[in-house]
């Protein structure tokens, strides 16, 4: 997702972010042979579109903001400064970000048709015998008022996609080439192998879908706690748009059903480690937000609690991995 133009740095081989470019493409390309019509509707998606069209102006706000903080009595020069510096490669990144975004719904919505979810019972059983009880069960005993468990739906079912986007577009800015390069190729390491590989092999709809897919009612009272909650009818909306999406084989927004690994818990993981890794009082802030949408992913429902402890586990190895990858290219 890193197109940077350093050529001029290193003229004799390919540079780490023209190899960066063509990783991210690839993962893009090879979804919109494997999965054209759903790679296509997720770019027709209406909502997408409005997401998409309101990228430039996530760029345009953040520029300013960040000219009249470092440049007060010159902020126009700062945005001047920063387009020459990183217009091109900054640009390159977002618009191969928004490729990305497609292939992954593509992927995430054909494979739950191709993929049979046979992995549920599984960890339904592993996550009651290593909790002592279900874990949703220990996360809705803590008192949560309406208004804070309305809050939690914002902040997992709402606010994650554009908190995303924006850590995306800061680190396209970036000028720090190392930090930049860490970032993306971690970024798209954790998309191949967690939103495709451990997504396959691990195969599951979650606690919430469980018994529309297995039948029975192993999660009855999940259904109960949600439908008494401040927020929960409108996370039971959402299963219902997905369940409709999965059965009736429609790409839409977020479109696709899948439960280990949690993706969400990957991406709040991974954004809080290069936050940290720039500046450790918004670290500290990214980390609280990743810990909030790891509780969030097991209250709601969503996930079983080792779909989050697997994405930090996995995340954790693929930083760090990429730290020494990007130290190699550089």
């Amino acid at each position: 997702m890193e197109m940077a133009p350093d050529i001029a740095a290193k003229p004799a081989r390919m540079t780490a972010s023209v190899k960066l470019g063509i990783f991210c493409l690839i993962y893009a390309g090879t979804a919109a042979l494997l999965f054209p019509e759903s790679f296509l509707a997720a770019f027709g998606e209406t909502r997408l579109r409005l997401y998409y069209l309101l990228m430039p102006l996530m760029v345009f706000l953040g520029l300013a903001i960040a000219g009249v903080i470092n440049r007060p009595r010159s902020p126009l020069g700062f945005v001047r400064d920063k387009l020459a510096a990183r217009g091109i490669g900054a640009t390159s990144t977002i618009l191969i970000f928004m490729a990305c975004v497609a292939a992954y719904t593509a992927y995430k919505h054909d494979f739950s048709g191709l993929v049979t979810f046979f992995a549920d019972p599984l960890f339904a059983r592993v996550d009651a015998a290593i909790h002592f009880g279900d874990p949703w069960r220990w996360a809705r005993s803590v008192p949560v008022p309406p208004a804070l468990d309305r809050l939690l739906y914002v902040l997992y079912s709402q606010l994650w996609l554009i908190l995303l986007a924006g850590v995306v577009v800061f680190a396209a800015w970036l000028e720090n080439a190392a930090a930049r390069q860490r970032y993306f190729l971690a970024l798209t390491t954790t998309a191949i192998l967690l939103g495709v590989a451990v997504r396959l092999l691990g195969s599951s709809a979650g606690p919430i879908f469980y018994d529309r897919m297995f039948g029975g009612d192993r999660f009855a009272d999940l259904i109960t706690a949600l439908k008494a909650s401040n927020a929960g009818p409108d996370t039971l909306r959402i299963t219902d748009y997905l369940y409709s999406s999965y059965t009736d084989n429609v790409t839409v927004v977020g479109s696709g059903i899948s439960a280990m690994p949690s993706f969400h818990v990957a991406i709040v993981t991974l954004n809080a480690l290069f936050l940290w890794s720039l500046n450790r009082w918004v670290g500290a802030i990214a980390w609280l937000y990743a810990a909030v949408i790891l509780f969030g992913s097991v209250y709601s429902g969503w996930h079983y609690a080792i779909d989050g402890y697997v994405s930090i586990a996995a995340v954790l190895l693929i930083w760090r991995w990429a730290s020494r990858r990007t130290y190699n290219w550089l």
